[in-house]
C-alpha cells in the first residue's frame, strides 16, 4: 500500500536501506514526487522521480519490488 505524504524505509527490491518519501505536488507540478535518500533526513545526494498518477507510483514501487516499511508521523517529527 501506498501512503503518500509519508516517509518509508525500503527493505526488500532494489534500493534497500534507502528512505522513500512520497509527495503528492499536485498542486504545483500535476503528479505525485517520490524521493529517494540515503539518509533519513533527505539531506545530500539522492534522487527523484515524477508521476501524474498515483497508479504509476504503485506501479514503479512494483517494478522496483520495494517492500516498504513506513513510519509514523511522530516517528520523525516533521512528517
Amino acid at each position: 500500500m501506498v501512503k503518500v505524504n509519508a516517509k518509508g524505509k525500503i527493505n526488500n527490491g532494489k534500493l534497500v536501506n534507502r528512505y522513500i518519501w512520497i509527495i503528492d505536488d499536485s498542486e504545483n507540478t500535476g503528479g505525485y514526487l517520490v524521493i529517494q535518500s540515503p539518509t533519513i533526513s533527505f539531506e545530500g545526494e539522492g534522487f527523484d522521480n515524477w508521476f501524474v498518477t498515483l497508479e504509476e507510483v504503485e506501479q514503479f514501487i512494483n517494478y522496483n519490488k520495494w517492500e516498504i516499511e513506513w513510519f509514523e508521523k511522530n516517528e520523525l517529527g516533521d512528517n
